[in-house]
């Protein structure tokens, strides 16, 4: 009876003390591959582009510089196939005209491509590039 009753004491501490550990929150789940890492830099550089265009700042001036998606090694090298290569041109090409001409339209065209490849693509991330949408109010073309 007594080591039952030794055991349960130890059995609550040990519960007890569990219970103040914090739990971890996974930021990113994925390794971080080039492609990985260059996605996330990417999502950094349009949500900095989102937020200068929510508070009125001109956009005019802001240059996109990021690596060919599908030249890049991939987390998981399922990924490199031929839709993601049209995916990726597609892209490039966005960019493209998002530096000729720097615009509320353009920017809202990247985030649209992004999140059309990564619903045929890698699902994962769209609730995270859905922060990217901008809200109606803020489409007055800078």
């Amino acid at each position: 009876m007594r080591s039952f009753l030794l055991f349960l004491i130890v059995c609550t501490l040990f519960s007890c003390s569990n219970q103040n550990k914090k739990k971890q929150t996974i930021i990113d789940p994925n390794d971080s591959s080039e492609m990985a890492l260059m996605m996330r830099d990417m999502f950094f550089k349009l949500n900095d582009i989102k937020s200068k265009i929510q508070s009125g700042q001109d956009i005019s001036y802001e240059q996109l510089r990021f690596s060919i998606i599908h030249e890049s090694e991939a987390t998981d090298n399922s990924f490199l196939n031929n839709s993601l290569t049209l995916m990726s041109k597609a892209f490039e090409q966005k960019v493209i005209d998002f530096n000729n001409y720097p615009s509320v339209q353009n920017y809202t065209e990247i985030v649209n491509n992004c999140i059309s490849c990564h619903q045929g693509m890698c699902p994962g991330p769209i609730q995270r590039i859905d922060n990217l949408i901008l809200e109606k109010k803020d489409n007055l073309d800078c």
